[in-house]
C-alpha cells in the first residue's frame, strides 16, 4: 500500500468551499459520527452525491457500475443530466459465486430469475438481468439513461470525444485491473473542470477488513497516485465518506 499521507482531506463541512459552491451541505449528524464499519452508500454517501449533482448540474454523466440503479437515480433526480451507465449483463462473479446477491429482496423486478432456493426464501443476483437499473426505470427515468452492457475494460471509448462527460462516478469492479482501466478512461472522457468521483475510497486501514471493495480501490489509486493526481487540477478525500473527488 502506498503512502496514504499524500491524500488531502476535506471535511464534509467545508466541501462547498473546495468545490466553489455557495451553499454548504446539510449533512446528517448521524453519519458524521457513524463508524466506517457500519457505512452504507444509500444512507451516508447518497446525501453527498446528491449535493454534488444538485450544485454542479452535469449535462452528461457517466457511471462505471449500475447495479440496481440507485446511484444513477441520485443524479437523475437532482439535475437534468442524461446518464450513461455500464454494467456486466451477467453481473460480477468471483470464483463462480455472484458478488451481489440478496435473499428475498423487498423490491423484486418483474422477470427476475431465481438464483437459488433456501428453505422458504429465494436468492437473487442483484446486479444481473432485470435487476440492473430497475430503480431508475421504476422511477420513470429510463428515457434519460443509456444502459451499456459490457466489461468496462473492453468498452470502446473511441466514439466519444475527449472531455465528453461533465461528471463520472467510478463504482464498478474493485480489482486492480478494473479500477485502473476505469480510471484511465474517466481521465480521458471528463471535460476540463469536470468531476470524477471514486466510490469505495476510504483511506483508513481500519476499514479494509470490513469491506473487500475498499482495499482494491484505495490500493490501486495510491499505487498510481502520481498518474492520477498529475492528471487532475485537484483531488481529495471527503471525510467522512467513501468518496474520493477529482477535478479535471
Amino acid at each position: 500500500m502506498a503512502d496514504l499521507s499524500r491524500i488531502e482531506v476535506v471535511s464534509v463541512q467545508t466541501l462547498h468551499e473546495r468545490l466553489g459552491f455557495t451553499q454548504p451541505l446539510d449533512y446528517p449528524a448521524e453519519s458524521q459520527h457513524k463508524p466506517f464499519s457500519k457505512w452504507k452508500m444509500e444512507v451516508d454517501d447518497a446525501p453527498i452525491l446528491r449535493y454534488i449533482y444538485r450544485h454542479s448540474r452535469p449535462r452528461r454523466h457517466l457511471e462505471f457500475g449500475t447495479w440496481e440503479g440507485s446511484g444513477a437515480c441520485y443524479c437523475l433526480d437532482e439535475c437534468d443530466a442524461t446518464v450513461w451507465t455500464i454494467n456486466l449483463a451477467g453481473g460480477e462473479v468471483i470464483n463462480g459465486e455472484p458478488v451481489y446477491s440478496s435473499t428475498s429482496p423487498t423490491e423484486l423486478p418483474v422477470g427476475a430469475t431465481l438464483l437459488a432456493q433456501q428453505r422458504t426464501s429465494g436468492v437473487y443476483q442483484t446486479d444481473a438481468g432485470v435487476f440492473v437499473g430497475h430503480r431508475y426505470r421504476e422511477a420513470g427515468f429510463g428515457h434519460r439513461v443509456c444502459q451499456i452492457y459490457c466489461d468496462s475494460r473492453e468498452w470502446d471509448i473511441s466514439t466519444y470525444p475527449a472531455g465528453f462527460f461533465d461528471s463520472i462516478l467510478i463504482d464498478g469492479g474493485h480489482t486492480h485491473d478494473v479500477v485502473l482501466s476505469d480510471t484511465r478512461k474517466a481521465l480521458m472522457l471528463t471535460r476540463p473542470g469536470g468531476l470524477i468521483l471514486w466510490h469505495d475510497f476510504c483511506p483508513d486501514p481500519a476499514v479494509f477488513g470490513f469491506f473487500a471493495s475498499v482495499p482494491g480501490v484505495v490500493g490501486t489509486l495510491t499505487a498510481h497516485w502520481a498518474e492520477v493526481a498529475g492528471s487532475l487540477r485537484d483531488v481529495f478525500w471527503i471525510r467522512p465518506s467513501f468518496l474520493l473527488v477529482g477535478i479535471r
